[in-house]
């Protein structure tokens, strides 16, 4: 899997090396889009908020719900240029990092926007530079004697981020995530999964992670509690914040399950980029935290696959609001069995 962006714990972020991934999901189906397919859509920069809703619920096994979505949208916006950015943030070791995503990251996006080549670029360098914020130690005299990172060093979170904007008579979908929440783009009936799921099951990850291991006798990612875990601990190959198993000045240790390695290996917040011109064959777009997909041996899984979310919003009334249609898929995940915090964001296209 080829990153899409570079970042080095305690260094000044570095500018973004982007490989554009058009059309091409690996995870999921794709529907050939028709030679016909007319050029329109329905969300625009004055309808975007009318055609959007959310979700979220907390998790049985939570005491506090962890996840986090935002919604920005400027119905001013010029062309090429987001009039729309939505974030779904699934945290970890507490909210902290996934207050701060959706406090700050569609700031950032928008900052780095103008500065970028090409809208990618923009969503990469953006990750960069809002995952180098979150693992900083605190300012001052404490920074030398408290633990780096916002909310803490084992605080983190995924995101999936989406942004719409118009360019050339047409709207253009460009998406990013770290770790495993999904985007689910509805073409013609069928679920495109514009997100890949970064976990350390994938094999490819593993290699990446043990690629930068200074114990050659002790692998980084470990299979604990029938899951792989960067450091026995964290079920994710990337994400947001979790700085002691970033790369560090210093050393921090963390003894979590007899790890007798230091902090700063394997895990980063480089995104995977997708971009997509929208059509008349693209019905809607569907964000959410992993809470509602098939991971029981992760942890808690509400057992949806992407063809059930697909089929679910493409026989929705045409009465049902995004909001209310959010609201049920959440609940259907708890009634599934999901033990996760479920958050859901869902957009008529």
């Amino acid at each position: 899997m080829a990153s899409t962006c570079s970042f080095v714990g305690a260094t000044a972020p570095m500018r973004a090396r982007v490989t554009a991934r058009r059309g091409r999901a690996p995870r999921a189906s794709v529907a050939p889009r028709a030679e016909t397919s007319a050029v329109t859509c329905a969300v625009t920069p004055a309808t975007v908020q009318q055609r959007s809703g959310s979700a979220t619920v907390k998790g049985t096994s939570r005491k506090q719900n962890e996840d986090r979505f935002a919604s920005y949208a400027n119905a001013n916006a010029p062309e090429g240029t987001p009039y729309a950015i939505y974030g779904v943030y699934d945290g970890h070791g507490g909210f902290a990092v996934s207050e701060w995503l959706k406090t700050n990251l569609a700031d950032i996006i928008l900052k780095e926007w103008p500065r970028a080549d090409f809208c990618l670029e923009a969503l990469s360098q953006a990750c960069v530079k809002a995952d180098y914020e979150l693992v900083q130690p605190p300012p001052g005299i404490m920074g030398a004697f408290g633990e780096r990172g916002v909310g803490g060093s084992k605080c983190g979170s995924t995101a999936v981020v989406a942004t719409l904007f118009q360019e050339g008579g047409s709207t253009k979908l460009c998406t990013a995530n770290v770790g495993d929440a999904r985007i689910i783009l509805v073409r013609d009936g069928k679920p495109v999964q514009m997100s890949v799921d970064h976990i350390p099951d994938d094999e490819m990850e593993r290699r990446r992670i043990d690629a930068g291991n200074p114990n050659l006798r002790k692998s980084l990612v470990t299979f604990t509690e029938g899951s792989w875990r960067v450091g026995g601990v964290l079920a994710l190959s990337r994400a947001f914040g979790d700085s002691f198993l970033k790369e560090s000045g210093r050393f921090e240790g963390f003894g979590e399950r007899n790890a007798d390695y230091g902090s700063g290996f394997g895990l980063n917040a480089e995104p995977d980029c997708y971009i997509e011109q929208l059509t008349d064959k693209d019905t809607w777009l569907m964000m959410s935290s992993d809470g509602l997909f098939e991971n029981n041996a992760r942890g808690g899984g509400g057992g949806f696959t992407n063809e059930e979310i697909a089929d679910f919003l493409t026989a929705a009334s045409p009465d049902a609001t995004p909001e209310s249609l959010a609201k049920e898929l959440c609940s259907m995940a708890v009634s599934k069995g999901s033990t996760d915090d479920v958050t859901v964001t869902i957009m008529k296209l």
